[in-house]
């Protein structure tokens, strides 16, 4: 019985270690990025109620980044944006620098900034008739500065990728809660099962 109850605790404490390692791990990788500790992110402005955008219906792709103020200033900052087949460029704007758009390809010439400013692109665009329903279209900007060398993504690697989802999905589980909701189940049946057990001695 003494024995029960030790590897019982063993791995109570082995659960307990791996979940702060587990918390430990993503606490690190949610770090700014450096040099300059920037904070770059992006993220779609579409109708407040929607989760989703229907084929021809317009949002915006919406990137915006900055330096930390006390870091140096940027010099010749260029953005590009391969903006997926499956979405129309209808305009885009910038609050700093000129623009280009050569087919599916965004390119903004920023030019020179100070540390403490903050630069954002808004790319209008529509879903194409055809996008297969439930889709994930995926969008990733790039910025390269020349002085100080050095070239990021946006959103940054740390972060959650950025996707526009076509609508027209039926729901389906996701991995995780059909993971949560089986453990569940198993956790509920071994405490019956030794239940039973403990009762029948």
């Amino acid at each position: 019985m003494l024995k029960g109850r030790q590897k019982r605790w063993r791995v109570v404490a082995f659960v307990a270690v791996a979940l702060v390692v587990a918390a430990l791990l993503s606490f690190s990788s949610s770090a700014w990025a450096t040099p300059g500790q920037t904070h770059a992110q992006q993220e779609t402005v579409k109708r407040p109620d929607a989760d989703c955008c229907e084929p021809g219906e317009p949002f915006v792709l919406e990137i915006t980044f900055f330096a930390d103020p006390e870091g140096p200033d940027w010099h010749n900052v260029v953005v590009t944006d391969n903006v997926d087949p499956l979405l129309k460029i209808d305009s885009v704007w910038t609050s700093h620098g000129t623009k280009s758009v050569d087919g599916q390809l965004v390119t903004v010439d920023v030019g020179d900034i100070t540390a403490d400013t903050t630069v954002t692109i808004r790319i209008t665009c529509t879903v194409q008739d055809g996008a297969p329903p439930c889709l994930r279209i995926y969008n990733t900007a790039s910025v390269v500065v020349e002085d100080p060398d050095w070239k990021f993504d946006v959103p940054l690697p740390e972060d959650p990728p950025m996707y526009i989802e076509v609508c027209g999905c039926d729901f389906v589980p996701e991995p995780g809660s059909l993971l949560l909701l089986g453990s569940g189940l198993a956790s509920l049946a071994g405490y019956a099962g030794l239940r039973r057990f403990r009762y029948r001695r």
